[in-house]
């Protein structure tokens, strides 16, 4: 039998981008997974639009830091895989998960496994440079650096709970737990 997947979704004023990642996320090939929304107070429409997807549970923040929000997610979770993924990032295709699922059960060793982030045809021209900065153009695996991206991301559970995200980091919690 498949592990359960918690997929852990960050929002904050996502209107324009979190329908089209909840339905990449819901047309999975694997399908053994709960969705938490960790929403950071968005003032938009936002939280009208995942409540027309069958989501686990909706969970507030008042304060946004990046690592205590995932932790707070987390906490809510069931599954043994917790995958982190950013309101504004939609999967690329249906065996986005499964994919993952797959890496990151390839060694019993990995502690985490991270897919890029790529451009969208509206990101700004900063962001695309940024993602083109830090991903580059060709496909890689790495493996032997802490550089870890939770903005497309699979831990293991059992892992988090010995070593949690940083509460306090204001950025870069992902840079920081890797």
């Amino acid at each position: 039998m498949s592990k359960l997947c918690s997929i852990i979704i960050r929002t904050k004023n996502e209107q324009r981008w979190i329908s089209s990642c909840l339905s990449a996320v819901f047309s999975q090939t694997y399908n053994n997974f709960e969705v938490i929304i960790v929403d950071n107070n968005s003032e938009d429409r936002t939280l009208d639009k995942v409540k027309k997807f069958p989501v686990e549970k909706i969970v507030g923040i008042d304060k946004y830091l990046p690592g205590k929000s995932l932790n707070r997610g987390i906490r809510e979770s069931k599954g043994d895989y917790i995958i982190c993924l950013s309101g504004h990032c939609i999967p690329v295709n249906e065996y986005w998960l499964e994919n993952l699922v797959n890496a990151i059960e390839e060694d019993d060793s990995f502690a985490g496994v991270y897919g890029r982030q790529e451009p969208m045809s509206f990101s700004t021209p900063s962001d695309k440079r940024d993602l083109l900065l830090v991903f580059g153009l060709d496909k890689k695996i790495q493996i032997n650096d802490s550089f870890f991206h939770n903005a497309n991301s699979i831990i293991r559970k059992s892992l988090w709970e010995k070593l949690p995200f940083s509460d306090t980091a204001t950025n870069i919690e992902d840079r920081i737990w890797g």
